[in-house]
């Protein structure tokens, strides 16, 4: 009668959340594939929708129970230590593909029925040493593979820094002897896709956890046991009713944008994300890589970000040494660079440029400098700077079978040293100091730019695709293709920078070269947005974030922050066609543009984080429909809009 009576009260359970809570039966686009599945030739990895009636998400998020927390485990955090991986017992695939949005993992599932799948599954567990475990009751019959995976499963969950999320009725949970012993634990009343989705979310501290328990767990939990635990540590996923907006509304009008874009061949494809307050409310991709329509845009493939790389790579570590004394905006570059400096053999006009000028854009440096045009005569590479495999001194890859001479970085920094210098005042754009900051930033911080920036950045928030020469990493599957190079690398420029400058240094340069996912991106962004705060962790001061995204000189009609674009500084004052970046945009705000065609921006006001992603340079640079058309920044007034409504309503 005890079995009976509470295998009554599971389907009471699920019945009363999808109804009385307003659930309507999931809607599922797909099941998405492992990793290892995912990077052989089908590019796949689905997006769950769940249909959902209002009310049902705060029902199923004020649900969520966290039965035990040792040594505060949960949020989970130190993202950067140890390898994550993620097992699911059952059909628990929406809650493994959340997971993967806050850290990339490994997928590993047991067919409770096939004990055969046992041993499999912990060999691969075996090599990771933080697992996450969705286990749904469904999943696992009262019979004796029931108690012999159960017992095998709390043996091994032991040996590891394990998080354990139970989907069913407390009954099934009391069942599980041992299961008290892992860290973290946290009990959801069912496995519904939404209730995978927010069962994620908590784990990671996007949302917040109050529940308690309805009824006793057998012996192991008493009835109104819980633990709550905190929210808004990370980017949440919601629906953007929870903004206050229209969310038929919202994707009617970015669709139509997008598409006209598409239908005009602005680009073959793109990809969309904005949140507001810390929760994404609009997430999606159109099209496809390329105009042949092969591979889909999907939402965790990887873009060139171009000149985003400016405020994604140098600045948070100029942000950084700036917050830590080691660095002042107000001196010279050259007292810490000492290649600027003015010597008997070795004279430069640069000893004098502050580094606030530097990345303000008004320190009188040329744009640009076409290094690459010195290595190739007559339509032929000079056999002294390149080998078709690395050999010797030749080791910097730029293209597939295609390395150059490693010195040639030395006539990169000689060149941008003996280069002529406009007025110091005047605002002209110039990518030259963003070249040389990664040499800069690891004479002051002592590491190697790449290892500072992964260290103290992006393997703590999470952002694992965010990188430099992605294609030593990834899957070409999941990297957007730039543009077809005729007169450089003569190719499709695939998983390699598309800066030219950027490539003859290995595509690592602060200008450009960095890949990354939207949602990675975002979670750099939100950082920022939060004022240097982001997983219960603090980055950067709110005084430095501050500095860093005002104006600095607007006496020179310089809108710049310091490596922040800005709106114009009369925006308000403009008709909508002159504005920039549109209407919208507050006095606070900040981002950044890339050639590649890709564009973010923050707004503290408003509390908005808007992605842009895509490769209009694709099969050609010559194509710039996509800034003649506005499509970036006419997206971004659709969310100003949406936004301006919900506050009248």
């Amino acid at each position: 009668m005890p079995f009976l009576r509470s295998f009554i009260s599971f389907f009471v359970i699920l019945i009363t959340t999808m109804t009385n809570a307003g659930a309507a039966l999931p809607d599922l686009s797909g099941k998405p594939p492992t990793k290892t599945e995912f990077d052989a030739v089908h590019h796949e990895r689905p997006v769950f929708q769940v249909r959902e009636v209002p009310g049902t998400r705060q029902a199923v998020a004020r649900s969520l129970t966290v039965l035990v927390n040792e040594k505060a485990s949960l949020p989970l955090a130190d993202l950067e230590k140890g390898s994550f991986a993620v097992l699911t017992v059952g059909q628990a695939e929406v809650f493994a593909a959340r997971l993967n949005d806050y850290i990339e993992m490994e997928v590993v599932n047991i067919d409770p029925l096939c004990t055969r799948s046992f041993d499999e599954a912990f060999v691969r567990l075996s090599r990771h040493d933080r697992i996450i475990a969705g286990i749904t009751a469904a999943a696992l019959p009262v019979n004796p593979d029931n108690r012999i995976l159960s017992g095998r499963l709390t043996e091994f969950l032991a040996e590891k820094e394990a998080t354990v999320v139970f989907f069913g009725p407390p009954l099934f949970l009391g069942q599980w002897n041992g299961i008290g012993v892992v860290p973290g634990l946290l009990w959801a009343g069912n496995d519904t896709p939404l209730a995978q989705d927010l069962s994620a979310q908590a784990l990671f501290g996007a949302i917040a956890t109050g529940g308690t328990l309805p009824e006793a767990a057998g012996s192991i939990f008493e009835q109104g046991h819980g633990i709550a635990t905190p929210g808004g540590w990370r980017l949440a996923f919601t629906v953007p009713e929870e903004a206050g907006i229209d969310g038929r509304m919202l994707q009617h009008r970015v669709d139509s944008i997008v598409n006209s874009g598409l239908e005009m061949n602005a680009f073959p494809g793109c990809r969309v994300l904005a949140a507001v307050n810390g929760k994404v409310v609009f997430d999606k991709a159109w099209g496809h890589h390329t105009y042949d329509r092969r591979v889909a845009v999907h939402r965790d493939d990887l873009y060139d970000l171009a000149s985003v790389t400016k405020i994604s790579g140098p600045l948070p570590l100029y942000m950084k040494l700036v917050d830590e004394g080691r660095l002042d905006l107000d001196m010279p570059l050259s007292h810490y660079w000492d290649d600027w400096e003015n010597r008997l053999f070795r004279r430069s006009n640069k000893e004098g440029v502050l580094l606030r000028d530097l990345l303000t854009h008004q320190s009188g440096i040329i744009p640009y400098i076409n290094y690459w045009e010195r290595t190739v005569r007559r339509g032929h590479y000079i056999r002294r700077w390149y080998r078709l495999e690395p050999a010797g001194r030749h080791n910097t890859e730029i293209g597939m079978h295609l390395y150059l001479r490693d010195d040639f970085r030395d006539r990169v920094y000689r060149d941008i040293r003996r280069s002529d210098l406009f007025p110091q005042g005047e605002y002209r754009y110039s990518c030259l100091p963003f070249i040389v900051s990664p040499e800069v930033l690891s004479g002051v911080d002592g590491r190697p730019y790449t290892e500072a920036l992964y260290d103290d950045f992006f393997r703590p928030l999470g952002a694992g695709t965010l990188r430099y020469n992605p294609r030593r990493l990834f899957s070409l599957y999941r990297i957007v293709p730039t543009e077809t190079d005729n007169n450089f690398r003569r190719k499709v420029v695939h998983g390699y920078v598309h800066d030219e400058a950027a490539a003859v240094l290995g595509g690592v340069s602060g200008n450009a070269g960095l890949f990354s996912s939207a949602v990675d991106l975002a979670k750099l962004l939100q950082m920022y947005l939060n004022g240097g705060e982001y997983g219960g962790r603090r980055y950067l001061s709110e005084e430095v974030i501050g500095e860093f995204t005002r104006v600095q000189f607007p006496e020179n009609d310089n809108r710049r922050g310091i490596g922040f674009d800005k709106p114009v500084l009369d925006n308000a004052d403009r008709s909508p066609e002159r504005t920039y970046p549109c209407k919208g945009a507050s006095p606070s705000s900040f981002g950044h543009s890339g050639f590649t065609g890709t564009f973010v921006w923050m707004d503290p006001e408003h509390d908005l984080l808007y992605i842009f992603l895509s490769n209009r340079v694709h099969p050609t640079r010559n194509n710039n429909l996509i800034s003649i058309m506005n499509i970036r920044t006419e997206i971004l007034q659709v969310f100003y809009d949406a936004l301006n409504t919900a506050l009248t309503k």
